[in-house]
């Protein structure tokens, strides 16, 4: 991978096809370690090629054979055309967390690009490293200097993070209610709620008050947010940027054409 900011879109099997259709470089999450410890790929088809491979679950990591897995996943990169492997994972205490720094080393020495969950980041001395972006307090620019400073920001990729959350207010927790497309579309309508900008989390967001006088604070991404998200990780010369399919369908190919 390039030593710039790139932006990918992250698909599992059933929206690889509809990913790849937007043009945008994807990590294909379709990718399993079996029982065994074999490498094994989703039965759903997908097509295109480039991007990176990514390994979503791996309930046969303990039987992994390090060496051997290593050498797999660069030969399926080689015959897709991938720029890489995203290790998707999170392995438990003991033997497996073993494992996984062993197949980060052997992959490490056969020169292959590899991102690991920012959980994983010891384990993978010579990888990149996925961290998740977003905030609900504090500054999303103070967070990104937090992780360059402790990663590198050539080595750091940001999970941009779809928030629409709903916290009552006062809000002693940094985690809100998760709020369904259809929960957040009728706040806005019953409470005719104009959203705001805050440039201190680059996230929008609305305030509004029930009958029984509690008070609401909705904090919410959309396609502007995410493109000021991305703006500010290009200025940083943050390494790469991972949108979830799942969460900005299409619309992420617009957001990643300022990259």
């Amino acid at each position: 991978m390039e030593q710039k900011t790139r932006g990918f879109l992250v698909a599992v099997a059933r929206d690889a096809a509809a990913a790849a259709r937007t043009g945008v470089p994807c990590v294909r999450l379709c990718y399993r370690i079996a029982e065994g410890g074999a490498l094994q790929r989703a039965q759903a088809p997908f097509s295109g090629r480039g991007g990176l491979l990514g390994v979503y679950e791996a309930p046969g990591l303990s039987d992994v054979q390090p060496e051997k897995l290593a050498r797999d996943l660069q030969a399926e990169c080689s015959r897709r055309g991938c720029g890489g492997v995203v290790l998707d994972l999170e392995p438990h205490e003991g033997g497996s967390r073993a494992k996984m720094e062993e197949v980060c080393a052997a992959l490490a020495k056969l020169r292959v690009n590899h991102c690991v969950p920012e959980s994983m980041a010891a384990l993978a001395p010579q990888g990149r490293v996925v961290a998740p972006a977003a905030v609900s307090g504090g500054s999303f620019d103070e967070l990104l200097g937090d992780l360059c400073g402790k990663y590198g920001a050539s080595r750091l990729c940001l999970d941009l993070v779809r928030t629409c959350s709903d916290f009552s207010m006062p809000s002693y927790s940094p985690n809100g209610q998760p709020l369904t497309c259809e929960a957040f579309h009728a706040l806005q309508e019953t409470y005719r709620a104009q959203s705001f900008f805050s440039p201190e989390l680059c996230a929008k967001y609305f305030t509004y008050r029930k009958d029984n006088g509690s008070a609401h604070f909705v904090l919410f991404d959309d396609a502007d947010t995410a493109a000021a998200k991305l703006r500010a990780a290009r200025r940083r010369e943050i390494g790469a940027v991972f949108l979830l399919y799942s969460e900005w369908g299409s619309t992420a190919k617009e957001i990643l054409a300022g990259l």
